[in-house]
């Protein structure tokens, strides 16, 4: 599993150190993008309609991977609450960091590569529904909670209360484009329901454009790795802005890489029948993956400090060398 898994990891050193050159930082946002809208929507419809059928699809492991993940974070986040004040302060970032996995970037390339072309569907489904949870429900409870009070009223607002006014004109400004942009016109969402449209019928593109996304495609494994080594700098830069609790490092990094993939194997034992090998493999595999850069991102927009996620970002990415190849062996993959 470490010789499957350490080639991903040197694509991903060598972003790493690219990251030291101020040219290779200044494309950043620009590489970023193209992986999103682009590279790996093309990765995946190619492997969602090359992959062979595995004739069933489970309702169950969405389940999983929702309430497992979220009953976590929930967890986390009173856990932190009892580690002290400092603790206390990050509570929001660490639940975030703890639960919020690379599994666009990390997880599909891995996962496909470590159970099979099989497991495209699976993994697409799972990255899916993960990144709807986080990239919608994290933005829009941290901007209910925090920024809907204080934006001031817009037109039409009048006579009513405040509070009513604060969230339906940070409903309007703030919340609604995010939920917009997360599920109604997420690329990877677009290129599934695609990819499902030619499995699940008798179209079929023309081998010039099949041809052609499988060429997009086959950039983002190594674009999306690369741009994860680079954003490993502006991580280590917040983190030696100043000093952050280890005990929320220690807490979110253990979430991450161990809890996690421990309770969703747990959760998973029961349902095996229903679930079947490919399913399970990739929802214990998914959630085994270290902390998404864009916790990052997240913390440092909508918690006003992005270095706690950033510690255990940097953190979980370093020992997930180790923990992945570990966990993908136990699962006998």
């Amino acid at each position: 599993m470490l010789t499957t898994i350490a080639p991903m990891f040197l694509v991903l050193v060598v972003g790493f150190l690219a990251g030291f050159a101020s040219r290779f930082r200044g494309f950043q946002g620009a590489l970023n993008a193209f992986v999103f809208y682009f590279g790996l929507p093309a990765f995946v419809f190619s492997a969602v309609v090359a992959a062979p059928p595995t004739g069933r699809f489970p309702v169950g492991a969405v389940i999983i991977a929702a309430m497992v993940t979220l009953a976590l974070s929930v967890g986390t986040y009173g856990t932190a609450h009892l580690l002290g004040s400092r603790a206390r302060a990050g509570a929001a970032p660490t639940s975030l960091a703890a639960t919020f996995g690379n599994v666009g970037y990390f997880g599909i390339p891995i996962t496909l590569s470590t159970i099979g072309p099989e497991a495209a569907l699976a993994a697409g489904i799972i990255h899916l529904v993960h990144n709807m949870i986080y990239m919608t429900g994290y933005p829009v409870v941290r901007t209910a909670l925090g920024g809907a009070e204080t934006t001031p009223p817009g037109p039409g607002d009048a006579g009513d209360t405040s509070s009513e006014v604060g969230f339906r004109s940070a409903w309007r400004r703030r919340l609604w484009p995010i939920v917009r942009r997360a599920v109604l016109l997420n690329p990877i969402a677009l290129s599934m329901a695609a990819a499902l449209l030619v499995v699940m019928t008798p179209l079929a593109p023309p081998q010039v454009f099949s041809e052609g996304v499988e060429m997009i495609g086959q950039t983002a494994v190594p674009l999306a790795l690369f741009a994860v080594g680079l954003a490993m700098h502006p991580a280590l830069e917040g983190i030696r802005s100043g000093g952050v609790p280890k005990r929320s490092i220690a807490l979110g990094t253990g979430v991450k890489l161990l809890l996690l993939p421990g309770v969703t194997w747990l959760a998973v034992l029961p349902f095996l029948d229903h679930l079947g090998p490919v399913w399970a493999a990739t929802l214990v595999l998914m959630a085994a993956m270290p902390s998404s850069t864009t916790v990052f991102i997240f913390s440092e927009e909508y918690d006003g400090d992005g270095r706690l996620a950033a510690a255990i970002l940097v953190a979980g990415t370093v020992l997930s060398v180790v923990t992945l190849p570990m966990i993908a062996e136990l699962l006998q993959i």
